[in-house]
């Protein structure tokens, strides 16, 4: 073979190994488990003589993967494991408010014990999917921002009512809950 020939059919291998390589990095799946920098919060906000405060939940238990290329999320949560951390509740209502939300009314986790979400399109910081609660599942657009390599942060708002959650009232409507929900989240995947 010529050496001129065979110079530039060992430079051609080397860019595929390179491409090969690149694509393997770049393309590669995140996975995401439970650890103590993945940390995804629902917030609900009170309503009536409670306006200002708001609950805080926890989703300590998930599970998932996301891609940068093609880019694509796919996150599951079990609903059962779901913490709350009402610090202006003593521990007896923080339980109560625990055992509603994980009850037949609200998320009813002994009929849908997991709550999931898969993307259906990326465009920058956007990325809409469609996320399942109770068995239901409804398209929302979710915010969310690299901050480092496989870091993201964001949040979501959407409506209880949505996934057949009534918003939760007590003392003819003085203490109550709004429809909407936040949902901010920071993830660090592993390859």
């Amino acid at each position: 073979m010529d050496p001129n020939a065979q110079e530039t059919s060992l430079k051609g291998m080397r860019m595929i190994c390179l491409v090969f390589v690149a694509a393997a990095v770049w393309g590669a799946d995140w996975k995401l488990g439970p650890a103590a920098e993945n940390t995804v919060d629902l917030y609900v906000e009170k309503t009536g003589i409670l306006n200002g405060k708001r609950h805080w939940f926890r989703f300590p238990h998930l599970t998932g993967n996301f891609s940068e290329t093609p880019a694509k999320v796919e996150l599951r949560f079990e609903a059962k494991a779901l913490q709350c951390f009402d610090t202006w509740l003593n521990e007896k209502d923080q339980k109560k408010v625990l055992e509603w939300t994980l009850g037949k009314e609200t998320l009813d986790v002994a009929n849908h014990p997991t709550v999931t979400f898969a993307s259906t399109a990326v465009d920058g910081e956007k990325v809409t999917g469609n996320l399942t609660i109770r068995g239901i599942t409804k398209p929302i657009t979710v915010t969310a921002k690299k901050v480092a390599d496989g870091k993201f942060e964001g949040s979501a708002v959407f409506k209880m009512t949505d996934f057949g959650i009534k918003p939760a009232k007590a003392g003819l409507g003085a203490i109550g809950t709004k429809d909407g929900m936040t949902l901010q989240f920071k993830l660090t995947g592993t390859r």
